[in-house]
C-alpha cells in the first residue's frame, strides 16, 4: 500500500461526524504528529478527492472550511486493531457500559466486540495473559450492586443526556410505599456500588438533592420539557458542598504533622502528592509537610490514624485533633479505642447492655 493511500487513510480517521468539524490546518498537523511532511495545499486537495470517493463534506459557510462525514453517513473504520489497541478497548467496555446511555453505547459497542475477537484470536499472545492477571481492587469494602432496572436506568441517561425533566415514582430510605415526584435529573455521580441521581425537584428550584437510582421504580420522560438548572449550577461545587464523599477543593493549606514510624513508612511508600516532604526524627517518627486540600475527607482520614499522629499545622486542625472529647461521631470503634489512650480511666464509662471492650466512651 503506498504512503500517500496510508496517509489518506489516516485523515479519514481524524476527520469527525456532523455537527463537528476539522479543518485543512488541523489536519495538516495531525499528518505531521504521524510523521508525514505535506504542505497545506496538498492536504486540502486530498479532502477534495476524499468527498468524491465517501459522504464527507465541506462547510464553506465560515472561514476556515470545516470537513465532517455527512450526519447520516456510517463513517469510515479502519480494518486493523492490533492488540493493544484491542486490550484497551476491552478493559474500557466493563466500566463505561453502565455510565452511557444505550443509545450511545450501541455506537461504540462494535469496537469492543473486534476487540474481543483480536484477543481470542490468539489465546496464548501475551496481551489475552495479561487481561487474565490483572484486577482493580477497591481501596474499602466493597458492597454488591443495589438492583437497578435497566430500563429505568437508561430512561434516566437518556434523559439527562438530551435535558429532560421526568416523572417518577420514587422510594424515601425505609419507607414501602413509593411517591410520584416531578424532577429535573443534572447529572450522575457513582460512588462505590451506589448510583446517585442529582436532582432538583420542580417545587424547589433552588437546592439539587441526590437520589440514590435503585429507589427509583418507574420513571416517564416528558420529552419536550427542558430541565431548569439552578443558578450557576456545578457538579464539582456541589459535590464539595454536600460532602458526598468524594470532594473537591481549590484551597491548599500547608499540612505538617508527626506520624508513628508505621504510618509514617506508609506515607514514604505513597505520598499525599508531590509537595510531600519526609523528615525522621531522632526517635524514629517521621514528620511530614504537604500542600492538601481542606476538605472533611482528609480530615476524616488523618481521624483514623488515632494517638498515631501529632499534628503540627494548622493551629485550627491541630486544635480538632487536641481534644478527645471533641471527637467527631462519623469515626469508627477502632478510632475511638485509640483516642482513648489519650483519656485518664476514672474518666471513663462503659455504656450498659455491651461489651466494655467496644463502647467506652469518655464522661462529658
Amino acid at each position: 500500500m503506498s504512503d500517500s493511500v496510508l496517509r489518506m487513510i489516516k485523515m479519514t480517521e481524524r476527520i469527525p461526524r456532523y455537527p463537528s468539524k476539522v479543518t485543512a490546518n488541523q489536519i495538516q498537523d495531525f499528518l505531521k504528529n504521524l510523521g508525514y511532511s505535506i504542505s497545506l495545499r496538498s492536504v486540502q486537495r486530498d479532502l477534495n478527492e476524499l468527498s468524491r470517493l465517501f459522504p464527507i463534506e465541506c462547510d464553506d459557510k465560515s472561514i476556515p472550511f470545516g470537513w465532517s462525514w455527512k450526519k447520516d453517513s456510517p463513517g469510515f473504520e479502519s480494518p486493523a486493531m492490533d492488540p493493544i489497541q484491542a486490550l484497551t478497548f476491552s478493559l474500557a467496555s466493563q466500566y463505561l457500559e453502565p455510565l452511557m446511555p444505550k443509545a450511545s453505547f450501541k455506537r461504540i459497542e462494535k469496537f469492543f466486540q473486534r476487540a474481543e475477537n483480536v484477543l481470542m484470536g490468539d489465546e496464548r499472545s501475551n496481551v489475552l495473559r495479561w487481561r487474565k492477571r490483572v484486577r482493580v481492587i477497591p481501596e474499602s469494602i466493597r458492597f454488591k450492586d443495589p438492583n437497578i432496572n435497566p430500563d429505568i436506568r437508561q430512561k434516566i441517561y437518556r434523559a439527562i443526556y438530551e435535558g429532560f425533566q421526568i416523572k417518577a415514582l420514587y422510594r424515601k430510605r425505609g419507607e414501602k410505599k413509593s411517591d410520584l415526584r416531578h424532577i429535573h435529573p443534572l447529572g450522575i455521580v457513582v460512588k462505590g456500588s451506589i448510583t446517585y441521581v442529582i436532582s432538583m425537584m420542580d417545587e424547589d428550584h433552588e437546592n439539587a438533592r441526590y437520589l440514590p437510582m435503585h429507589r427509583f421504580e418507574d420513571i416517564e420522560i416528558l420529552d419536550g420539557q427542558k430541565i431548569k438548572e439552578p443558578k450557576n449550577f456545578d457538579l464539582d461545587e456541589y459535590l464539595h458542598k454536600n460532602n458526598l464523599g468524594f470532594e473537591y477543593s481549590d484551597n491548599l493549606y500547608t499540612f505538617s504533622a508527626i506520624f508513628g514510624r508505621t504510618m509514617g513508612a506508609h506515607l514514604e511508600e505513597t505520598p499525599l502528592n508531590s509537595s510531600q516532604e519526609v523528615k525522621e526524627l531522632d526517635d524514629g517518627r517521621l514528620h511530614i509537610t504537604a500542600r492538601v486540600p481542606d476538605t472533611l475527607q482528609f480530615e476524616q482520614w488523618l481521624m483514623s490514624f488515632g494517638s498515631e499522629v501529632e499534628i503540627l499545622k494548622p493551629i485550627s486542625l491541630r486544635n480538632k485533633f487536641k481534644d478527645p472529647y471533641a471527637l467527631p461521631l462519623y469515626v469508627g470503634t477502632n478510632v475511638i479505642r485509640r483516642w482513648m489512650k489519650k483519656i485518664p480511666k476514672n474518666n471513663r464509662i462503659v455504656c450498659p447492655k455491651t461489651s466494655a471492650k467496644s463502647s467506652i466512651f469518655p464522661l462529658l
